[in-house]
């Protein structure tokens, strides 16, 4: 996924994580409880707040780097995402539960995760290289001493770029699997960063030869990974002998024989028909107990891009390469790598970019001499079953596949048959991986739940009728979904292209309308009438617009007007009945206006263009003015249960009320009581009452966070609390107003979240 934060309206939640700059470096084999308790740190103590948060199940939707497994606890797992945090499996419900939720949207960066460490020696320990971009300045190092239930963040001195152009190569931060109070980190730009203990304080290696000097796409890559040679000392002695992969030039991987004191670097093995020193860069490694540096190379370090490339071992003893790169009959990069630790000689890897057939899994049994996958090298005969009955939509319309972007795989330690690996959509698994080439099909399952990683636009909840979906949404990459129940992943997505605007009719909510900006998708401006599972373009565009221009549709709330405000700037407002056989211009509303329909009479539309409120109680043909704000920054939205009202927002001003059917005047209903900062409104507690109104904002001066009245904004009840923030969150919130207490919030990277009370 590469899709960037959003700014405006962001709201700001304030992360509570301190910043430990500086701690006293005593080199202890073990540190002290004091320094623990007496850090600044993020406490993951949840407060009953009486909401269950969750997401309207999609199941993945994002790019996952890696996987990592801890070598010395059964069933200890991480994922890392790119924008979307990272993640830790829980072993009782088999679901992925996101570990840096409370990151909120003021430290945004910190969700895209650059590495992850599992400590070998004492599981509890886990640490973080978290930061998205490098642009925005520098990372961190996160730690935690208890499975990531809380954290201390450490500063340090470098950028990190976990959405970035090489994202997928192995892991930067690495602990020593000797002396745990040792770990490295491979940055882009900034060298080899060590800390020796445990993470509380980082220096830059200074006999360390290079930052990397390598860029791919306008992005730095620098030091791609860090691995050690376990038999090179003692346990409780730091390894001496360390290998750091160098995307560079002519000295790509660099060895230390002396604990990081000196650094030599290897030679660089050779290609046949391949300038190594032009493109070959070290994607992973990993090293074997039997004393062999494995590793995965590329002339692209991708995701994209990568062309060719080759798999070699290197004799750690003799200081020999030799090739074992699969016999795969087509053009591609290696990326994943993983050893088997019950056989030294079983090796997996995965191909890179192989868009001409398909990315697949490969695996050796004899250290590289001959290999076997998913869909055989040499007979491309497909040797595996997968199953995708927890999320149906990645048939992504007939185009089933292994996955792509498929940059991390890994063997369980204690279980080889179970294979995981990460692709550009989520996570797969096997469960009988050593049957692979018996003549047994590899059973491969979605091993994703929990993990959500959508970047969301927008989403709609229709009125309570027969047959009504929980949630209508659209989003990058995976375009959108129709939830007919918000916890279970839907079996298709809208495909083909990004929305720019939804909107269903409340009440007959099987028309739904979208809009796109995406030229190559006729009109722009497109339409269902059964619930979204069929779409068609309208006919024509108004006169004088010419292409699909995005912009904002809606609908009456029988579905059968469409108003449409393009994208083109400048521009009126036009008007359908006929889903695009005929358009007419709407009289009276100024340009570029903010469009909304009315949820319970048909013939009602409304428009706003800058702190003016306009009506039309014809369809849409005519507008009038109404009512003037004062204040020019504001949202605003229908009462769902109520003919004629309007509810807008306005920041610190509070919220005010319309009521077209009675009145021009705007009616402060918080007085000063909640900062608005978004808005949204669901069912109400009492048949006939007020709707239940849901705020990201402040209240009773008890911070920001996510709040709900069910008597208008006369009192409010925070339900989040600190360890609920889900990072980049986009100004948007809405009730559900079918299901009392639920409310939905879009974000950036952690999908739709979904409260519900109990």
């Amino acid at each position: 996924m590469n899709f960037k934060k959003y700014t405006a309206l962001a709201c700001s939640l304030v992360i509570a994580v301190g910043c430990l700059t500086s701690c006293k470096n005593d080199n202890k084999k073990n540190d002290s409880k004091d320094d623990w308790a007496n850090a600044t740190y993020y406490n993951g103590k949840h407060v009953d707040q009486g909401y269950e948060w969750s997401n309207a199940e999609i199941v993945g939707g994002g790019f996952v780097p890696s996987v990592i497994y801890n070598p010395s606890e059964e069933g200890l797992m991480y994922a890392r995402t790119d924008i979307g945090g990272a993640y830790k499996m829980n072993k009782e419900t088999g679901r992925w539960e996101c570990i840096t939720d409370f990151v909120g949207t003021e430290d945004w960066n910190y969700m895209g995760i650059e590495s992850i460490a599992t400590d070998p020696i004492e599981p509890n320990r886990v640490y973080l290289a978290a930061g998205t971009y490098t642009s925005q300045g520098n990372g961190a190092i996160f730690y935690s001493q208890d499975y990531g239930e809380n954290w201390v963040k450490v500063d340090i001195e470098a950028a990190c770029g976990g959405n970035e152009v090489g994202r997928g190569t192995g892991e930067r931060l690495m602990i020593d699997p000797n002396d745990n109070s040792i770990i490295y980190f491979g940055t882009r730009q900034d060298g080899l960063l060590k800390s020796t203990d445990y993470g509380k304080t980082w220096n830059k290696v200074e006999s360390f030869p290079t930052t990397g000097g390598y860029s791919e796409d306008g992005f730095s890559i620098g030091l791609t990974w860090v691995e050690f040679d376990k038999s090179s000392s003692k346990k409780g002695e730091a390894c001496k002998t360390i290998f750091v992969g160098a995307a560079k030039g002519d000295e790509i991987i660099y060895r230390s024989d002396d604990s990081g004191k000196t650094w030599t670097a290897l030679p660089i093995p050779v290609v046949e028909g391949i300038n190594p020193v032009l493109t070959m860069k070290p994607i992973q490694g990993k090293v074997s107990e039997d004393g062999y540096l494995y590793a995965t190379f590329s002339n692209k370090v991708g995701p994209n891009g990568a062309g060719y490339g080759s798999v070699q071992k290197y004799n750690i003893k003799s200081g020999e390469w030799t090739e074992i790169t699969p016999p795969v009959d087509y053009s591609c990069g290696y990326s994943g790598l993983s050893l088997d630790a019950s056989d030294n000689q079983t090796i997996v890897v995965t191909t890179l970019c192989l868009w001409s057939k398909v990315d697949n899994v490969l695996v050796t049994h004899d250290g590289g001499l001959t290999w076997d996958g998913f869909w055989n090298p040499e007979t491309e005969e497909d040797q595996y079953e997968l199953d995708i009955s927890d999320a149906k939509w990645l048939d992504w319309q007939g185009q089933l596949k292994l996955g792509w972007w498929m940059t991390g795989v890994a063997v369980n330690p204690f279980n080889p048959d179970e294979v995981t690996y990460g692709t550009g959509a989520t996570i797969f698994s096997t469960t009988n991986f050593t049957k692979l080439g018996t003549g047994e099909k590899v059973n491969i399952k979605i091993k994703c739940k929990g993990l959500e990683e959508t970047a969301v636009f927008d989403f709609v909840s229709p009125l309570d009728s027969d047959g009504a979906p929980d949630l209508y949404s659209i989003m990058a990459d995976l375009y959108g979904f129709k939830h007919q129940d918000a916890t279970i992943a839907p079996e298709e997505h809208f495909g083909d292209f990004a929305s720019t605007s939804l909107d269903c009719g409340m009440i007959n909510y099987k028309a739904v309308v979208r809009t796109t900006k995406d030229t190559n998708f006729g009109n722009g401006v497109w339409y269902s009438l059964d619930a979204g599972d069929t779409w068609a373009d309208v006919e024509t565009l108004p006169e004088g617009i010419d292409k699909a221009s995005g912009g904002q549709a809606v609908l009456s709330t029988d579905g059968k007007t469409i108003l449409w405000q393009s994208g083109v700037l400048d521009t009126y407002a036009f008007r359908t009945e006929d889903y695009g056989k005929t358009w007419e211009e709407v009289q009276g509303l100024p340009k570029d206006s903010k469009l909304e329909s009315d949820a319970q009479n048909p013939d009602i539309f409304y428009g706003v263009s800058g702190g003016e409120f306009y009506i039309s109680r014809d369809g849409g043909k005519n507008f009038e003015l109404i009512t003037r704000f004062m204040i020019s920054s504001f949202q605003f939205t229908v009462n769902p249960f109520v003919e004629g009202q309007l509810y807008v927002s306005a920041g610190a001003a509070g919220l005010f009320v319309l009521d077209t059917a009675t009145s021009t005047e705007l009616v402060n209903i918080t007085s000063g009581s909640a900062d608005v900062q978004s808005f949204g409104l669901g069912k109400s507690e009492t048949e006939g009452g007020a709707p239940t109104i849901f705020i990201m904002g402040e209240a009773n001066e008890e911070g920001y966070g996510v709040y709900r009245s069910t008597d208008n904004g006369k009192s409010w009840s925070r339900i989040n609390d600190d360890t609920q923030k889900w990072g980049n969150v986009n100004p948007r919130i809405s009730g559900d107003p079918k299901v009392f207490g639920r409310c939905y919030i879009s974000t950036n990277g952690r999908g739709i979240v979904m409260g519900n009370s109990y």
